[in-house]
């Protein structure tokens, strides 16, 4: 990881002038390549730098190129509408001119009207479950002992796996996570904070019926995301993730987003791609 870097440091995007920001730190990834939720945080945070007085409610993302970790990445905002209730922006992310993420994002106010919320589900508190991390033992399982360390996964998110039943291969988990410190001051960077998050972890629930593809390489192909209340990501937050379908070398996940009250904050969808070989076999490179 970058000495000192923070959260904060990914969504603090340049603007380089015409609707167009610019990244001033990248985050390494075990990878090799950008993770999918700095892509998503920091173009939702140059669609928001574009919009005043609506917090985003919806955001719809593609990946089309893995990103290079060590180059940084151009957002080019388009001020798709301005309408009397709703705002909608395009955001294109390029990395040496290549397009590698695009993005439509809406924002919206609220109003009054009908509301429901489905329960979060009845599991253990953050505090009552291990804080080993199964997702470092599950990347270091088989190395060699005398091999350099790995990069850490995903050193600026805190997590908590909540244990399941023994034996137990239902494509479904549910996680604790918050980001760690400093604190995100403003109610846009918090809304970009939960994108970063809502990224960890959500495909890869598509492998858990299937023992023999656990290392198994994945990559995003779209991510959507709906947010329903406004939440601080460095608060714990309960991630439930679930798979109802896997074929053709793809998987699908849904997942819920719930605070410590039980209040429903947001609700995403992710389909990935997995592909043959083991998760880190080789590091992906960006065509660019």
């Amino acid at each position: 990881m970058a000495q000192g870097l923070t959260l904060l440091d990914l969504l603090d995007l340049e603007d380089i002038g015409s609707d167009y920001f610019r990244s001033r730190r990248t985050e390494p990834n075990l990878s090799g390549a950008l993770f999918g939720g700095q892509v998503l945080a920091q173009a939702l945070r140059a669609g928001l730098l574009t919009v005043e007085d609506r917090p985003a409610h919806s955001l719809h993302g593609y990946f089309i190129r893995p990103g290079a970790e060590t180059e940084p990445v151009v957002y080019q905002v388009e001020r798709t509408r301005d309408g009397r209730n709703f705002t909608t922006r395009r955001v294109t992310a390029r990395q040496k001119g290549v397009p590698i993420f695009h993005m439509e994002a809406s924002f919206h106010g609220g109003t009054e009207g009908v509301a429901h919320a489905r329960p979060a589900p009845a599991v253990q508190g953050p505090d009552a479950v291990s804080a080993e991390d199964p997702f470092e033992r599950a990347v270091c399982a088989g190395r060699d002992p005398n091999a350099p360390p790995p990069l850490t996964l995903l050193p600026l998110v805190e997590r908590r796996l909540v244990p399941s039943g023994a034996g137990n291969r239902e494509a479904e988990r549910q996680l604790w996570m918050r980001a760690r410190p400093p604190a995100l001051a403003s109610a846009d960077l918090r809304a970009c904070g939960l994108a970063y998050l809502s990224d960890f972890w959500l495909g890869g629930v598509a492998k858990v019926p299937h023992p023999d593809a656990v290392r198994q390489r994945l990559t995003s192909l779209d991510h959507a995301m709906w947010f329903h209340q406004a939440a601080d990501p460095q608060d714990w937050l309960l991630y439930e993730m679930s798979s109802a379908w896997a074929g053709s070398g793809r998987g699908l996940a849904q997942g819920r987003i719930y605070d410590r009250a039980g209040q429903l904050i947001a609700s995403v969808a992710q389909e990935v791609y997995m592909f043959p070989g083991e998760m880190h076999a080789a590091p992906r490179v960006g065509e660019l």
